[in-house]
């Protein structure tokens, strides 16, 4: 799973998280900050944690892309469906789909 699917699948928790810390904050500096100021900030913290995880899972694939030293032996590519995980010889790799034929 890629950390852009991780972010995405906790963003509400990441949401959360950054107004509890503004809020935490605030109570610490014995200042208040107002509802417009928090959720603008709280929003602006978490695009920025979707863009960064975005970014480094792009740099990942770009750099897997790029180097010739594939490490991965358990990845499997016939006809555009990519096998991840599943060892060359695995009954699951060897599936085959057949649609029903069409009798009048």
């Amino acid at each position: 799973m890629a950390i852009s699917d991780s972010v995405a699948g906790n963003i509400t928790t990441l949401y959360l998280a950054a107004i509890a810390a503004i809020k935490v904050y605030g109570m610490a500096a014995g200042r208040s900050y107002g509802g417009a100021f928090v959720l603008i900030v709280s929003t602006a913290v978490v695009g920025l944690v979707l863009i960064a995880a975005l970014t480094w899972d792009v740099s990942r694939k770009a750099t897997y892309a790029v180097s010739r030293d594939h490490h991965d032996a358990h990845e499997m590519c016939r006809g555009g469906i990519c096998w991840h995980g599943v060892a060359v010889k695995s009954p699951a790799s060897q599936v085959r789909f057949r649609l029903p034929q069409h009798q009048p």
